[in-house]
């Protein structure tokens, strides 16, 4: 991926998403540049998938789940109800068949940064903590995830996925079980 490609899916994007959500993904790309750095990832790959892994954020819950039935991506009980979910596999095929993003790895990492899973690859743990740790994030666990992301990614992924939970907890919201999966997997 040139300069060039990066700035022409920067200025499509811009064109995609509200300012709001554009400036979410350019401070997911910078963290996920500066994690792919720290742990010796592919900076390319890292910039073009923390670009992207919202890129279909902007889509209604119907649209969503249209989406993903032409896809004959999975839907469980759980994503059905909570179609929100489905935005990072949408946005994985929006990278795809939109953007013309063909690297196996880019895609998983978009398709995976929400809830996670067990046996992240390097570069879906970056994606992941990149959108938990940009720095448009105020909450006040995030400063300490930061630092612990630049060192220890599972341990940083635990973390973040406690935090999550305790807030669904906290505001009487369901939670999704592949966050508790994930949780478990990286808490050990």
């Amino acid at each position: 991926m040139t300069d060039n490609e990066l700035k022409d899916i920067r200025e499509e994007l811009r064109r995609m998403l509200d300012a709001e959500r554009f400036c979410h993904c350019l401070e997911v790309e910078k963290t996920a540049v500066r994690l792919a750095g720290l742990h010796g990832a592919d900076k390319r790959k890292a910039a073009v998938a923390g670009l992207l892994h919202d890129c279909a954020k902007t889509m209604s819950p119907s649209e969503l789940l249209k989406k993903a039935r032409k896809e004959k991506i999975r839907l469980d009980g759980f994503t059905a109800s909570n179609p929100k979910l489905l935005h990072d596999k949408i946005s994985a095929v929006v990278a795809e068949k939109h953007f013309k993003i063909r690297d196996r790895d880019v895609l998983s990492a978009i398709a995976h940064h929400t809830a996670g899973r067990e046996k992240m690859t390097k570069l879906e743990k970056i994606i992941y903590l990149a959108d938990h740790i940009e720095p448009g994030r105020k909450h006040a666990h995030v400063t300490r995830m930061r630092k612990i992301a630049g060192r220890d990614m599972d341990r940083a992924i635990a973390l973040v996925a406690s935090e999550m939970i305790q807030y669904l907890l906290k505001k009487g919201l369901p939670i999704y079980t592949q966050t508790v999966v994930t949780r478990n997997y990286y808490l050990t």
